[in-house]
């Protein structure tokens, strides 16, 4: 087996081989080979045919108040002739390193199985809740401010960018949008698309909120189907819900997507005789510490302390060892690799998710495996914590 990137010429290979194991049309693949700037992996049978590919896209992402670099994983493939042959683990043991000498953070995918990409160290994520609101029930009162529609002649790029930036600054593994990734604002043709983008302005004329939505005919109704929703604060919020109550008349319920964040809750008023519903969706993604010592050194944590880890990497030999952490108000004073019995034994893929703030320490201790405690050490509590969660993104 040959294992290594591709060549610009074989980039149709790799989008015709992505169109036939997804069993979708070739022209909607992702890869635009005459515009293509992102690292394909292959895996090559003795003949020098293609087997496997994947596509790691670069993204800065939000990590604890760090902007870092996260190599997003995408277009995961195998021709059903090759499958069970190793050409997807190849390419990742080959990719992996390349990542971490390349200065990469973490790296993040979507999976076909939690099992399959845990054996290489990644490891469930952000979580998010599915909303379904009955229109019919919205009632309270609603803040002073106007909603506006986004079309290509009045596209509000820079107004909906700064909605995004609030959780860009507050959730961790979001991406970091630059100019762009607005280009959609700026070809909006609702009257053709019927895909309506609506900006909601507060009193002081500061955009607060915005969403894109669809209308849809389900079995419950004819409902507003969200593909976009975000909002910086509990009026943003309360403004989105004014604009569907607004639409009422011909939309049962609509339906939406946000942080996994219980506090949420209490945006509206009324939960009884099914006003609203939510869903915890499965998990949206999984994530991979690359670097371990930069993670922990950008890391926040709580309080001053000292900490011992042994991180075990099968694909990344550098992060094996352990890592003892200073930290003092919060931020690490100092990381480096040391000797004798660490506090905890982690996989990599357990500490990727914990580091990044899926749970606190007391409710991993009981639950995550990859995890052992070597000796009590209450300072593990104040490095593994739960934190603010969502990505938005898809590659």
């Amino acid at each position: 087996m040959i294992v290594r990137k591709t060549k610009p010429e074989e980039y149709r290979r790799v989008n015709a081989l992505f169109a036939i194991c997804f069993e979708q049309p070739y022209q909607n693949c992702p890869i635009d080979p005459e515009q293509d700037d992102a690292a394909h992996w292959a895996a090559y049978d003795d003949s020098g045919n293609m087997m496997s590919t994947f596509t790691i896209s670069d993204f800065s992402i939000q990590f604890d108040g760090h902007i870092c670099k996260m190599g997003g994983v995408g277009g995961v493939a195998t021709l059903p002739e090759y499958r069970r042959r190793g050409g997807i683990r190849a390419c990742f043991q080959a990719a992996l390193p390349e990542l971490y000498a390349n200065g990469y953070d973490f790296s993040y995918l979507y999976p076909f199985s939690t099992a399959y990409y845990r054996k290489f160290g990644f490891e469930t994520c952000v979580q998010k809740y599915a909303w379904s609101v009955d229109l019919s029930q919205l009632g309270f009162s609603t803040p002073s401010g106007s909603f506006r529609l986004a079309e290509a002649d009045r596209p509000m790029t820079e107004a909906i960018r700064s909605v995004d930036q609030t959780w860009e600054r507050h959730f961790n593994m979001m991406v970091q949008h630059g100019e762009e990734a607005y280009q959609w604002t700026r070809e909006a043709e609702p009257a053709v698309e019927q895909a309506f983008t609506y900006v909601w302005f507060d009193e002081a004329n500061r955009p607060r909120a915005y969403t894109t939505f669809r209308a849809a005919r389900e079995a419950d109704g004819r409902n507003l189907i969200c593909s976009r929703f975000c909002f910086a604060d509990r009026e943003g919020f309360a403004g989105l819900m004014q604009l569907f109550k607004s639409l009422s008349a011909d939309h049962r319920y609509a339906k939406f997507q946000t942080p996994a964040l219980p506090a949420l809750q209490y945006l509206l008023p009324e939960w009884s005789l099914g006003a609203v519903t939510w869903t915890l969706l499965p998990s949206s993604g999984m994530v991979r510490a690359v670097n371990v010592q930069s993670v922990l050194e950008k890391a926040r944590y709580r309080g001053n302390g000292q900490v011992k880890l042994e991180v075990q990497d099968g694909q990344i030999s550098e992060n094996n060892g352990r890592f003892v952490v200073t930290f003092a108000e919060n931020r690490a004073v100092s990381v480096e690799k040391g000797t004798g019995e660490a506090d905890a034994v982690l996989s990599v893929s357990a500490f990727s998710a914990l580091i990044a703030g899926v749970c606190d320490f007391e409710e991993a201790r009981h639950t995550f495996f990859g995890l052992t405690i070597r000796r009590e050490n209450p300072v593990l509590d104040q490095v593994f914590f739960r934190k603010p969660l969502m990505i938005t993104d898809y590659f």
